[in-house]
């Protein structure tokens, strides 16, 4: 596992096992939750991984 971003709000790292890229995040607040995809030559996976991560923990702060 590395560490793939950073934001004000969540650090998220990134490893890639038996073709299947899972991104990990963790909040300042420690929680932590993770998204994986199956690995595709044809796009950077991690980053939209990494973007879809970012907005649905952005709906998650809206909601409460």
């Amino acid at each position: 596992m590395m560490l793939f971003a950073e934001t004000p709000e969540l650090v998220a790292y990134k490893e890639v096992v038996d073709g299947i890229i899972t991104v990990i995040f963790e909040s300042i607040h420690s929680e932590t939750f993770s998204i994986s995809a199956q690995v595709r030559s044809d796009i950077d996976v991690a980053d939209s991984l990494f973007m879809t991560g970012l907005q649905q923990y952005a709906e998650t702060l809206q909601v409460s």
